[in-house]
């Protein structure tokens, strides 16, 4: 997501809900197709939940689906960033093999049909729908072929309504008249109640047909910063006595600000008590879909899959803040990736092996006896979440990683020491006249794509490639003896560099370019 973004519009659909009988194969007819729903928030850290042995107990619900389900415990994401990521996990393809390579991408990669599991599901009878807040931009903005999409669509002239509104946002959500008259009251990061979102989920499903299963994406913002929870829970977790600026969240800066004192650990601690207040309030909207749908007879006739788009870096690790600048450390790209099906997915495993976003559609797919698009790169993880005895392992895959479109060139965070240079985002962006989209300038395509970090996860070990303008810095981490990856080992382990630089190679869609001096139109 980039900036704020719009309220809910509504596509024109279908109406009723249940399930229906499949009519592909003799082994699976006369069953009856489970639904989908796949629950998700941006910038969800696995390690902040309560079931994964966080000290504050910020997820009840989402523990209780672990508790009924399997959870992939290492699940990496390509590009965390929220357009390029969703559009990974929806189409089972790397960013290059799918055109929404980072989050400013011109009309061409907006208009470009994509396959992905909201179409493969539709061939097959399901009806599908995306309900999303205020990140949720992308699912208006991109043809992922939903039947039915209720989410935001951010472009440049809702930036200059928001600013012209933001002096009264707190007054937005008690005026009767602002979803009508100010559809921008969906577009502000303060504004993370999730009661909207739950209303329009509740409408979605009381909209779905009887006689056909439905397939339901809910992306909540509750997690993304400013970590500005609703009441009751802002401020539930800050210290008693905290009055240090991240009282009431944090938005990471544009421009550094070299007057301003470095963070204290009581600002870190307040952060991420911040944040765990996010966490609790997101975890509340699944209990509450769980309610509806078990009030509705559907709860255990429907595959629940727990995601999300990327991680978050909280000033924890040293890291700085927000996500898709960097590779460094695991918080930005890990996930929580959990399945839950009474009969098909067992309950309270833990899978060890690393998983991918580009697995996530497969296994779904595999879990509903959907066959997979041939376009789809992922596989399925499937075998590792069904009932019996411990499933063996796979085989090793090697996971990409990318940094997305920098933002900015003077945010003070130490990756401004290992990057190529280039421009912030108001000299390489621009805004197209007819539609008010914010796309990075033609000229910047190229130079953008050589200069990004990249990297590779395989086994045990995670490859960094660093272009800098003098050349690509190349890092190395154990993850097994290092899981916070804080030593550099490439020096150590010349024939694992040369093995993973060559795999990095042959796996970037469109290749490893080395890169020297600046970069430019």
């Amino acid at each position: 997501v980039l900036g704020g973004v719009t309220a809910a519009a509504a596509v024109a659909g279908f109406t009723g809900l249940g399930l229906t009988r499949t009519e592909q194969g003799s082994e699976s007819a006369g069953r009856a197709r489970p639904n989908l729903l796949i629950l998700a928030s941006d910038g969800l850290r696995p390690d902040h939940l309560s079931g994964n042995g966080y000290s504050r107990p910020t997820s009840p619900n989402i523990d209780r689906l672990m508790e009924e389900g399997t959870r992939f415990n290492d699940t990496v994401v390509q590009v965390p960033r929220t357009a390029p990521s969703w559009t990974t996990l929806l189409t089972s393809q790397y960013a290059g093999e799918h055109p929404v390579v980072h989050t400013l991408v011109g009309r061409e990669a907006r208009e470009t049909k994509l396959t992905t599991l909201a179409t493969a599901l539709e061939a097959q009878g399901y009806r599908t729908a995306v309900v999303a807040d205020y990140a949720g931009d992308h699912f208006s903005r991109f043809p992922y072929g939903f039947q039915r999409v209720s989410a935001p669509d951010f472009r440049f002239p809702d930036l200059v309504r928001q600013r012209m509104l933001i002096p009264h946002v707190a007054l937005l959500p008690w005026t009767a008249l602002a979803p009508g008259l100010f559809k921008e009251r969906g577009e502000f990061p303060e504004l993370t109640d999730p009661a909207p979102l739950r209303m329009r989920v509740r409408h979605v499903l009381d909209g779905m047909p009887e006689d056909a299963p439905f397939a339901l994406v809910v992306f909540a913002s509750s997690t993304h910063f400013p970590y500005a929870a609703p009441w009751p829970l802002e401020g539930k977790y800050v210290e008693r006595g905290y009055r240090g600026p991240w009282r009431f969240g944090a938005t990471p800066r544009m421009e550094a600000d070299p007057e301003a004192p470095a963070s204290t650990p009581e600002d870190v601690a307040a952060l991420g008590a911040n944040y765990d207040a996010g966490v609790r309030t997101f975890d509340g909207l699944v209990g509450n879909v769980r309610a509806d749908l078990e009030r509705r007879g559907r709860w255990d006739d429907t595959l629940v899959v727990l995601v999300s788009d990327h991680g978050e870096h909280l000033e924890d690790e040293g890291l700085g803040q927000g996500h898709g600048d960097h590779l460094w450390g695991s918080a930005g790209l890990r996930i929580p990736f959990v399945v839950r099906l009474p009969g098909e997915v067992a309950s309270g495993r833990e899978v060890t092996q690393r998983a991918r976003s580009l697995d996530v559609a497969p296994t779904v797919l595999d879990l509903l006896g959907v066959p997979a698009p041939e376009s789809f790169r992922g596989r399925s993880l499937a075998s590792l979440a069904r009932p019996g005895p411990e499933p063996k392992q796979l085989p090793d895959a090697p996971a990409l990683i990318e940094t997305d479109v920098w933002f900015s060139d003077r945010d003070g965070q130490a990756y401004q020491a290992v990057r190529m240079p280039y421009p912030w985002l108001y000299e390489i962006a621009l805004v197209e006249g007819d539609t008010g989209e914010i796309a990075l300038k033609p000229e910047w395509e190229g130079p953008v794509r050589r200069a990004r970090h990249r990297g590779v996860y395989l086994g045990r070990w995670k490859l960094l490639e660093l272009p800098t303008p003098d050349g690509v810095r190349v890092q190395l981490f154990d993850t097994v003896s290092d899981p916070s990856e804080l030593r550099d080992v490439a020096g150590d382990n010349p024939n694992v560099v040369a093995t993973l630089r060559a795999k990095l190679a042959a796996e970037l869609p469109d290749g490893t370019v080395e890169v020297r001096g600046a970069v430019g139109p």
